[in-house]
Order: C-alpha cells, then structure tokens, then sequence
C-alpha cells in the first residue's frame, strides 16, 4: 500500500493514498500511537473520507436528471487512490477528479482535495471541492477518525468522556438498523457523555445545532485528551462498535438520507451545492494534549 508521511518534530502521521486516509499518528517524544490500529476482524478503517456522499443512500444510490448513479455507503472517495499534488515534511495535498476515469459513476465533474498539515501537536485537515463542470453541482463531505480509546492498557472505556465546550441544546438525530433518519429528533440540554460499552449499542449518535463547534475525548482524572474543532460542519456523528477500543468523532456536512426518500440528489436531505467554476472548502483540527 503506497503511503504518505508527514513530520513536524512533534507528530509523524501516515497516509494511505488509498482513499486519502490517515492511517497513524505518532507522538514522536513518547512514541504513543493516537488512532485506532484498524483491526479487520472488527473494523478496518481508521479515517476514512466522506465523500461525495456521507452517509447511506437509497437503495445504494443517487438520482439526476432521471438517471441513476451507484452510491453506497459514505461514497466512493475511500476506495479509489488519490494523486499526490504537493508534498512537503509537514503538508500534503492530495487530489481526485470524480469523473477522469468514469464518468457514469457520479453525474458531477469535481476536483476534490484533502489536504494534511501538521502544526505543533495539531493535524489540520482541509476538504476543497471545486466545480469542474458545466452545472451546479451537488455533493456531502465528511470525516471519521477513529481515536485510540482507551490511551492505553492501564485503563478502561468507564474512565473516558466526549465533553462539549458548553452546555449546549443539542438535536440528536434518531436512526433506524440500517443508518438512515427517520425524522425524528429530540431536543438534548448536553455538556458531557460519559463513555461505556452500551452508549453505542444502537449505532451512531448523530446532533447539530452546535453552537460551540469544540469536541473533547478527555480521559478522567488526568489532563490527557483529544480535542477536535469543525467550524462550517453542521453535524457531528459519534460513534464505535461496541465493545472496540476506538472512538469516532465525525464533522460532517451532509448525512444519510431520510428513510423512504426517493427524490433526486439536488432535493437530498443537508445536500450541498457549488456552482460552476466555484471552490467550496472546510477544515477541522484535531489537537493532542499527551
């Protein structure tokens, strides 16, 4: 697998081209590995990118102009290899063109760039989309890192908690079996979720209307703890398999469709738009403290 390193004195991250996914992060003082090792036998990936699509869509597909595209789950930006268009030690941009190839497999001509760089003991990673085509087009982008939780083997999940900055009036997003919305929301006064095997036991918990766009994995009774900042993503996944020793904080813009949607993608649920010629972008940071 050709991979891409990064390194700032402070953190060295590993890059698959494959997908665009971080693979590691390594604290180069202490050695202490960050993300979770992507065991198949429970869950293979580690970072994987979101794109053109987050999330599940109807019946594995998206609709334009009466047409049909195949589009699973979270797209198809994670399974194909992005070109390396600029790589210093500490940043790399790396590009993928939605239609070079094929052109029946999205009805949009994009350029989509992922972009790492590493500052201090932060990775900033930047999503730029730009419209290649001759029409407006429609896409969703997302992240889905998976943090090593617990730090290490002299704990347990019980002795970790995700932390807002505020207390905030947060709306979860319920979700049926398969990952889609249902519609339905509930209204959640929320600071704080304490972490154990079951908080996960009916998949992701989805929110938006996040006011204060900073998220903690903070690990109880010492000062050891991941923060992630998304300004510009409307929503946020958290999520694990139970019983995995990883936890998944997730800026998105975009989400599963509604269940029983059948419109076409310009009418998808959170869909976002970009006209012709334009570039749409967003970053988020993930800063260690250990």
């Amino acid at each position: 697998m050709e991979t891409i390193s990064l390194n700032n004195g402070n953190l060295v991250a590993t890059i698959h081209l494959l997908g665009a996914e971080v693979r590691s992060i390594i604290n180069l003082e202490n050695n202490h590995e960050y993300m979770w090792n992507g065991n198949p036998e429970i869950w293979s990936g580690v970072s994987p990118v979101l794109f053109p699509v987050v999330g599940k869509t109807t019946d594995g597909r998206v609709t334009y102009k009466e047409q049909q595209y195949p589009l699973g789950n979270h797209g198809f930006a994670r399974h194909l290899v992005f070109t390396v268009e600029k790589h210093q030690t500490d940043e790399v941009t790396l590009l993928l063109i939605t239609n070079s190839n094929e052109t029946s497999r999205y009805p949009f001509n994009l350029e989509f760039r992922v972009i790492y760089r590493l500052v201090g003991k932060s990775l900033t990673t930047t999503y730029s989309v730009r419209n290649i085509d001759k029409q407006t087009a429609y896409f969703s982008v997302g992240a889905h890192p998976a943090f090593r939780c617990p730090f290490d083997e002299y704990h347990t999940l019980e002795q970790y908690s995700i932390e807002f900055d505020q207390k905030e009036d947060l709306v979860q997003y319920e979700i049926n079996s398969q990952a889609f919305f249902t519609g339905k929301t509930t209204t959640c006064p929320l600071h704080s979720i304490e972490l154990n095997q079951n908080v996960f036991d009916n998949d992701a918990i989805i929110f938006s209307n996040i006011q204060k766009k900073i998220i903690r994995l903070k690990e109880s009774g010492s000062d050891r703890q991941i923060s992630v900042s998304f300004d510009g993503f409307d929503w946020l996944g958290l999520w694990s398999k139970p019983g995995a020793s990883y936890i998944c904080i997730e800026p998105w813009c975009g989400h599963s469709d509604l269940l029983g949607f059948d419109g076409e993608i310009d009418s998808k649920p959170a869909i976002k738009n970009i006209a012709a010629g334009e570039i749409w972008s967003r970053n988020y940071t993930i800063t260690f403290s250990y």
